[in-house]
């Protein structure tokens, strides 16, 4: 195997690595917040909204936290796949500078990779010291210092992708006075685009903002609806891909297709993953014409929503729920059945 095949089998080993922890906390987190609108369709709060009783306050907490911690662990154990148990620390540092920072999970990806090479280094640099450093290797260099030039990369790194968020919402807020099955369709590309990453979560908090009059007042949107509609689609479709076209995946894909209708199902896109990092070229493109197709037919039909979330547990929500149901079956569809024909046969492979 040539050294290229190598590197980049290990970047995806080391990837998946992160993938693989941090998938329950995002499954965990995702179900209990939807959970918590759930058990709070009554409020008419606006931006409280998940928050009207008890049972909504808790729920929300709880979801809260567990969502809280995916990005320190996605990154976190991506640096310790690259470098071992020191490498946990600060890649863990990196994906909370990454969450409070602004540049999300692709910053997270680039700050574990960064924290477990910094590690690396640092273990070369330290390598040929006596034996009797190993305790100030284990207990200052590779916690204290990799700690640190991890944090500075994530400047350097935030500093990158943090404006991205800036210029997509801009052009969102220019787009929603025009054409709303338009504004249905670019909501439901960039929902799906990266997965869960900053493009993601820009056209999510845009949706999420539509909630509000200017005067503070709870509405129903559209573009909401359009942003939740699509956002199922994502990781349903692959899992539905390998139900329709099972000699088309691994055994892995199969296995994650499982997890995959449960993270469609609430809304979490992450269930994607692992499918687009082994065909990119076939399903990133699937991915995303399916959900634009589901944002711009629920769009169409006026289908709109009072929850800033999807997911089925907030389907009660939805003004006309046969239609925003048709609207993410077909975009669903159109997903798998791309998937379909653009991969090949693993036997052919």
């Amino acid at each position: 195997m040539s050294e290229k095949k190598k590197f980049f089998r290990g970047i995806y080993k080391d990837l998946m690595s992160g993938v693989s922890y941090f998938i329950p906390f995002v499954v965990a987190g995702g179900v209990i917040l939807s959970l918590a609108y759930l058990f709070d369709a009554g409020n008419s709060a606006g931006a409280d909204f998940g928050s009207g009783n008890a049972i909504s306050v808790w729920l929300m907490s709880v979801g809260s936290t567990a969502m809280g911690y995916m990005l320190p662990i996605l990154a976190g154990y991506i640096a310790y796949s690259v470098a071992d148990k020191p490498g946990l620390l600060p890649g863990m540092v990196a994906g909370a500078l990454a969450s409070s920072g602004g540049s999300s999970f692709i910053g997270a990806i680039f700050g574990g990779f960064a924290g477990g090479y910094i590690i690396k280094l640092l273990k070369t640099i330290t390598k040929n010291l006596p034996r009797s450093f190993e305790g100030v290797k284990t207990l200052i260099v590779f916690p204290v210092v990799g700690v640190i030039l991890s944090a500075l990369a994530m400047i350097v790194i935030n500093s990158v992708v943090s404006p991205i968020n800036y210029v997509m919402n801009s052009f969102l807020q220019n787009l929603s006075t025009g054409n709303a099955v338009l504004l249905g369709i670019v909501i439901g590309g960039m929902v799906a685009v990266d997965m869960g990453g900053p493009i993601n979560k820009t056209a999510y908090l845009f949706s999420v903002a539509t909630l509000t009059s200017a005067s503070g007042e709870a509405v129903a949107s559209v573009a909401m609806a359009s942003c939740a509609c699509a956002g199922m689609t994502i990781s349903t479709s692959c899992a539905l891909a390998t139900v329709l076209f099972p000699k088309k995946f691994d055994q892995s894909l199969k296995d994650a297709g499982k997890a995959a209708w449960i993270m469609g199902l609430s809304f979490i896109a992450e269930g994607s993953i692992p499918f687009v990092i082994m065909y990119p070229k076939q399903v990133l493109p699937s991915i995303v014409t399916g959900a634009a197709v589901a944002g711009g037919l629920s769009a169409l039909f006026g289908i709109t929503i009072t929850a800033p979330i999807g997911g089925i547990f907030t389907i009660p929500l939805v003004n006309n729920i046969p239609i925003y149901l048709l609207s993410f079956v077909i975009g669903t569809l159109v997903s798998s059945l791309m998937m379909g024909f653009m991969l090949k046969n693993r036997e052919a492979e």
